[in-house]
């Protein structure tokens, strides 16, 4: 549907500041088609005035946004030629103006045809928004066309101020941010990945407000990395929110100037919820809890139960993106989102006779913590934390396969907020699961055909391993499948053809899984006179895992320590021997990484030993140097090979 909105846009140049010289702004966007002539595209200028006041007895915010999108090289008209606006129930779009001018006959034209659609965001931010993004597609640009947006949007919950983000896909000249409120509002503002200290800080006040000015200019595009939860961890963005307000006569109204404001705040959302008796779900505790002896017990039940009879539907309406759901109506329904999960196993539990607490908590994507930031922002996810024998339980059941007492590795190391009563709360750190709970065992037994190796493979994975494997394959079917079942055994070289694979899983306990494979590798194995030369090295971790130590400033993360154990035994061929085996080898860097390689001969057989041990979920930028210099020894024992020499 398209989103019918009148446009403003007049006063949004004034208040902005788009250029008012037709004829200098040409010549602007010419200098600067000139400086970044080895970019597809550059915006020329990000600009947002947000406004906070008090009119008719109640706190107003909203925000004037404007930027301007020059094209530069002959396939950005075809690349760059959208524009987006995002907005939802927290941040609503009141007008906008999108328009292009098109260079011709050393001049510019105005183009103000385009097409436009609103749909739902692909944003990951599902816990309490229902974002919406509206599109702009124009035709007809061409190199040093330029498009401008400009919009309005109002924040109707002042708790939930909007962030501004200096960095973006493409580079900035010139990004401003405005806060402008009265002097009895205390703002907060956190900066969050500035290492390089680029935003010019500026404060202005005049008789009844103050405004608040961060700028920066020649801003690189947004360096986007793989291996880090989010781009929040190294994006250059601020955080404004409102810590308090002065009412006068030595009264301050507190917002969210601490965790506690904004446990008062989430609590609004909860306190009407499961008050009420429902008989089904009661007989269904009771069903599920009969022979039970101990909390313990009654727990596991619920959970597994939930786990597999509700199913997690990621949806969200406005304010329904906070308040979780009546237990009752989740049970009807058999599906539910993060919140309402966690509404039913609170229910459950307590109606078992289980100290059960709703609890928000922000996954890995967010680089948040209560203390720093006491904003909405913080969290993204809700779940259940339970109490039994004074030991402090995370129960998540939008996860299927994840056991009783685990926690999803993308919330480790996080803080939760539980809440215990209307007026106290309580302040968590969910821990990371130690290494030798997470660990893979890769066991291939290979023989030698001539050139060619035949071999058979056996993986049994435990704890986070197994649980990913067990997700990937529950939502992987056919053909997706056995091409991530080949991912996971290839080795040797691209010949690797897999076949027979196998996999087999527990429902019960710690939930371990094992994969099987037969398969052959073509042209693996060099001869040479009476001499076979064979690498064993048919799987090399970390190979390529060398970090740039230049350009990045941002430490690499994993999603859980682990522990890989890889065992490769080669049956000898009859008629020779083993005449060479590479030196055994480790290395460690503390707190970080180590290797162990040995080699084994028992028999007609030659073994290798291999084991990694990941001792941390953060590579820290400090550890760079230190780690590719591990990697390059790796590297080197990788390149090895065994040698059989014939016996006559």
């Amino acid at each position: 549907m398209r989103l019918e909105i009148k446009a403003k846009f007049v006063l949004l140049c004034f208040v902005l500041g788009f250029p008012v010289s037709y004829q200098l702004w040409a010549q602007d966007n010419e200098a600067l088609f000139n400086k970044y002539h080895n970019d597809p595209a550059i915006l020329t200028q990000v600009n947002e005035k947000l406004v906070i006041a008090y009119n008719h007895n109640q706190w107003e915010a909203k925000s004037y946004n404007s930027r301007e999108k020059l094209l530069i090289s002959n396939l950005s008209p075809g690349t760059y030629n959208k524009e987006y606006i995002f907005h939802s129930y927290f941040n609503k779009l009141e007008d906008y103006d999108v328009q292009a001018k098109v260079y011709a006959n050393n001049g510019y034209k105005k183009l103000k045809t385009y097409t436009s659609k609103t749909l739902s965001s692909e944003l990951e931010d599902i816990f309490y928004d229902d974002i919406k993004e509206t599109e702009f597609t124009f035709s007809g640009l061409t190199p040093h066309s330029f498009i401008q947006t400009s919009y309005t949007i109002s924040y109707p919950d002042i708790h939930m101020l909007p962030t501004f983000y200096f960095e973006r896909s493409l580079p900035i000249a010139n990004a401003t941010f405005q806060v402008t409120a009265p002097k009895n509002v205390y703002l907060k503002f956190v900066i969050k990945g500035d290492k390089d200290s680029r935003i010019i800080q500026k404060t202005e006040e005049s008789k009844h407000s103050i405004t608040y000015t961060f700028s920066a200019a020649d801003i690189p595009a947004l360096t986007e990395y793989d291996d880090v939860p989010s781009d929040l961890y190294n994006r250059i963005h601020i955080i404004p929110y409102i810590a308090s307000v002065d009412t006068g006569n030595n009264q301050v109204k507190d917002i969210l100037s601490k965790p506690a404001s904004l446990y008062n705040y989430y609590y609004n959302f909860i306190k009407d919820i499961n008050l009420h008796e429902d008989k089904d779900l009661s007989a269904k505790v009771n069903e599920l809890t009969q022979n039970d002896h101990s909390q313990t017990e009654k727990a596991a039940h619920i959970f597994n139960w939930v786990q597999q009879n509700i199913y997690y539907i990621a949806f969200e309406d406005s304010l329904g993106g906070f308040i979780p759901r009546q237990a009752a109506d989740i049970f009807k329904r058999k599906f539910g989102d993060c919140k309402d999960m966690a509404s039913i196993l609170v229910a459950m539990c307590r109606k078992a006779g289980i100290a059960a607490y709703f609890t928000w908590i922000g996954t890995s994507k967010l680089p948040y913590n209560y203390d720093e930031t006491p904003l909405p922002l913080v969290d993204n996810h809700m779940i259940c934390t339970i109490k039994i024998d004074g030991n402090w339980i995370f129960l998540d059941g939008t996860n299927q396969v994840l056991p009783f007492g685990q926690s999803p590795s993308g919330i480790q190391n996080k803080q939760a907020m539980v809440a215990l009563d209307p007026n106290n709360f309580i302040i968590l750190k969910v821990p990371v699961t130690d290494m030798n709970k997470n660990t893979t065992t890769d066991s291939t037994f290979i023989s030698i055909n001539n050139t060619r190796i035949t071999g058979h493979t056996s993986i049994n994975y435990k704890g986070y391993p197994s649980w990913n494997i067990q997700a990937l394959m529950l939502y992987n079917h056919n053909r997706d499948r056995d091409e991530l079942l080949s991912d996971i055994f290839s080795r040797g070289s691209n010949k690797y053809a897999g076949k027979n694979f196998n996999f087999s899983h527990s429902d019960t306990g710690m939930k371990d899984c094992s994969i099987t494979d037969d398969f052959t590798l073509d042209d693996y194995v060099r001869k040479i006179g009476k001499e076979i030369y064979v690498n064993l090295n048919l799987k090399r971790f970390y190979e390529n895992s060398h970090v740039d130590t230049a350009g990045r400033q941002v430490p690499v993360y994993y999603k859980f320590k682990d522990i890989y154990h890889e065992v490769m035994i080669l049956d000898i061929p009859q008629g020779y021997h083993v005449s060479y085996t590479p030196p055994n080898d480790s290395a460690k860097i503390d707190n970080v990484l180590e290797y162990s390689l040995h080699y084994k001969i028992e028999g007609r057989k030659i073994i290798l030993f291999k084991e990694y041990r990941f001792y941390s979920i953060t590579l820290p930028v400090a550890q760079f140097v230190a780690f590719n210099k591990l990697i390059d020894q790796l590297k080197t024992q990788y390149k090895e090979t065994v040698v059989l020499t014939a016996d006559n």
